[in-house]
């Protein structure tokens, strides 16, 4: 393996550079709300009678409502004391306070103190909290006592999970803590503990998150946990960590923090122990973008980093992500105005190349200036530039320095509508503190000036167009549009351009360094205007074909291992076809003027539901065998769909990926997800090719988790021979 270049201290500095512009000025002020709540002391009483005994006690009946400042009773009985205001209430008792509501058949309360005791009662609290006991004490204004009932945040007459305690004190915003409690799924007692506490704030609440547990066939029996610290009302950290009987054993952190609303962060980290390779692997990503820095400057900060492939390959579980090829990370401002744009940018890119090694490029940093082609005096003229300095570092031991100058000055000529021309001239001038010795490759402390001049002519047109008056599928109007497209470039010659140490697109222009090439094209545009006063007109399909020839120099192509040369490039034929915001549909075919067949062929459709609820993405990329050649064709097509199965209640999502070529499935991944008013249920299946350091190894991971309301996830991953079950 290609060994890991030390991280830079100028990226770590630019990182640092932003930081602490997000704690200078930006911490948001402690709001505070006061509201006047109805004086105490005075009760006011409706109620159909009204009988009062020895001037002492008062009974009330027949729908009576007490009010006694911010508190509501109602009930068909209540008698009261008078000179120490207790209270009996009987009958459908209701007591209302804020967003807090008891109900019980029998109720003993004082109205000072605001205590008292509720028989076969229930309670509710904000968010979502249901109580049920025998008995309810209200023994301060926000705690109540529980005896002999349950805790739920479903349905408190049919829950569909529950906690049956024997006794527990609730407080509302804390904590509700409970004893000799057993969890139910209905009436199914799955799961009893001594103690539970319980958060009822609104608020994050610190605290131990719902543990996770399971098994999985590389790592054995785990169990995880997870804490969670709230810090202040705008961040948090959670620790997170986790025990494997296999020996891994891995710790990691959550950080997330939005301090105002221009600025946002988050940053995670985890490492695990693997006794495969003896050593500690780790991942780590971080996040910064802020908004209205000094000088109209935006902020943004994307770290990612492994360990090293291992990790990147076997640890990772999104398909889309232990396949990349690269990791990439940046830290830059910018600064954009109507004519400019300025860059300042320190970036990694380690490049993975097969067997476990990898190549790393870095800019520390680099500085782009860029202006948008600005007319020059009410001229035909346009100026556009694009300037930039760079640290370079790669790790095959070249670090150097790099400036490049490349201004452009194009000409917009008054022509037809039905044709567009459109000269211009670029020069390039580039200069390198370092370069290649060009017969030994080996790297000098050699400065080198590259310069070359660029001239182009694009023409449009002449273009023909059709309108047709007929409406169909949701359109009024369409017009076909027929444009030739021609453009000829002359690039000078080159010289010393095997001095030039290859890192990107500046150094290797996008552009075939050919004298003078001619690329034609034909482009056929089906624009349709949709039906209605205020419908709009768009283009709905386009059909182009390709080709570039040189007039010069010829073309250097690879077929397996030949190397042949040509004056033309393969024909391209693009499709796209977009006629709705639903549907999109594009294909691309490559046709080898060398090899007389079709070379590639690419497609993709995306069909998706109004709301996102039912969508079908289909990819598929294909090289085709090469005349003469054994090696070299290959087949991928991936698949992704989602539907609900029964209202919004069952859905299904599956995604598939498959090397034709090789007749395997590269993954398979089935999702399927049940939604109740106060619980999920998540049961998946999965399918892949796990990538270490040699040959790819198939594994096959089964998940259920379930989501309680106000409770949380708990996930777990199944044993073999219990997903067996699960097997689709």
């Amino acid at each position: 393996m290609t060994p890991r270049m030390p991280r830079s201290p100028l990226l770590v500095s630019l990182v640092l550079w932003i930081l602490p512009l997000t704690l200078h000025g930006q911490a948001p002020s402690r709001l505070n709300f006061d509201f006047d709540l109805p004086q105490k002391g005075e009760v006011t009483v409706s109620a159909a009678h009204q009988e009062y005994l020895s001037g002492l006690y008062a009974i009330w009946t027949g729908d009576v409502v007490v009010t006694y400042g911010d508190i509501t009773i109602h009930a068909d009985k209540i008698t009261r004391n008078q000179k120490t205001d207790d209270i009996v209430a009987e009958g459908r008792v209701i007591v209302d306070q804020g967003t807090r509501r008891l109900t019980a058949q029998r109720m003993a309360y004082n109205l000072q103190s605001e205590t008292g005791t509720l028989f076969d009662a229930t309670g509710s609290l904000e968010p979502d909290i249901y109580f049920r006991g025998e008995k309810i004490e209200k023994i301060s204004e926000d705690t109540y006592r529980l005896t002999n009932g349950i805790f739920t945040s479903c349905d408190i007459d049919n829950p569909a999970w529950s906690f049956e305690v024997a006794s527990g004190e609730i407080t509302t915003d804390d904590y509700a803590r409970l004893r000799n409690v057993s969890f139910r799924t209905g009436r199914l007692p799955v799961l009893w503990t001594p103690y539970l506490v319980w958060p009822t704030k609104d608020e994050r609440a610190r605290g131990f998150l719902t543990p996770r547990v399971g098994f999985d066939s590389r790592l054995g029996s785990y169990l995880g946990s997870s804490y969670f610290i709230p810090i202040g009302p705008s961040a948090d950290v959670t620790i997170i960590g986790d025990l494997h009987t296999n020996g891994y054993y891995g710790i990691g952190t959550e950080t997330r923090y939005v301090p105002t609303t221009l600025i946002n962060g988050e940053l995670e980290t985890y490492a695990v122990t693997d006794p495969d390779t003896d050593r500690l692997e780790w991942k780590g990503s971080y996040t910064h973008a802020q908004e209205g820095l000094p000088g109209g400057f935006r902020g943004v900060v994307d770290i990612r980093d492994y360990s090293d492939i291992d990790f990147f390959r076997f640890f990772e579980r999104d398909f889309e992500i232990n396949t990349l090829s690269n990791i990439y990370s940046s830290a830059y401002l910018t600064r954009n105005r109507s004519n400019y744009s300025l860059n300042i940018r320190a970036d990694r890119r380690e490049q993975f190349t097969g067997f476990g090694n990898s190549e790393t490029f870095e800019q520390l940093p680099a500085i782009q200036f860029n202006t948008y082609p600005t007319r020059i005096s009410g001229t035909p003229l346009y100026y556009s530039m694009e300037t930039s300095a760079s640290h370079l570092r790669t790790s095959f031991g070249a670090e150097y320095y790099r400036a490049d100058l490349f201004p452009t000055l194009s000409m917009q000529l008054r022509t037809p509508p039905w044709l567009s021309v459109k000269p211009q001239v670029s020069l390039r001038e580039t200069f390198y503190s370092q370069s290649r010795d060009p017969l030994t490759r080996a790297l000098v402390d050699e400065e080198l000036s590259r310069s070359y001049t660029q001239g182009q002519v694009e023409a449009i047109g002449p273009s023909l167009s059709r309108i047709f008056d007929s409406s169909f599928g949701g359109f009024s109007k369409f017009k076909h549009v027929i444009e030739p497209r021609f453009r000829y470039l002359y690039t000078s010659d080159v010289e010393d351009q095997d001095r030039v140490i290859r890192f990107d697109t500046v150094d290797s222009p996008y552009l075939p360094l050919v004298g003078q090439t001619i690329e034609y094209a034909l482009v056929n545009r089906l624009i349709a205007r949709e039906a209605g006063e205020t419908g709009n007109a768009r283009e709905v399909l386009s059909l182009a074909v390709r080709q570039t020839a040189s007039l010069a120099d010829p073309f250097v192509q690879f077929i397996g291992s030949q190397r042949i040369e040509s004056d033309r490039t393969p024909i391209q034929v693009d499709l796209h076809l977009n006629p709705y915001q639903s549907i999109a549909f594009d294909a691309g075919v490559e046709i080898g003027n060398v090899t007389q067949q079709v070379d590639q062929v690419n497609l993709s459709a995306n069909l998706t539901a109004p709301g996102g609820r039912q969508y079908l993405n289909f990819t598929w990329f294909a090289r085709l065998l090469a005349p003469g050649a054994t090696t070299g064709d290959s087949s991928q097509f991936r698949v992704s769909t989602g539907l609900p199965l029964w209202k919004d209640k069952l859905r299904l999502d599956a995604s598939i990926n498959y090397d034709a070529t090789r007749e395997e499935f590269l993954e398979q991944r089935y999702f399927t997800r049940f939604n109740a008013s106060c619980y999920n249920i998540g049961l998946e299946f999965r399918d892949f090719l796990e990538y270490r350091t040699g040959a790819p190894r198939r594994n096959r991971d089964y998940r259920l988790s379930i989501d309680l309301k106000n409770v949380g996830s708990i996930p777990i991953n199944l044993p073999g021979s219990l997903g067996n079950i699960f097997r689709f």
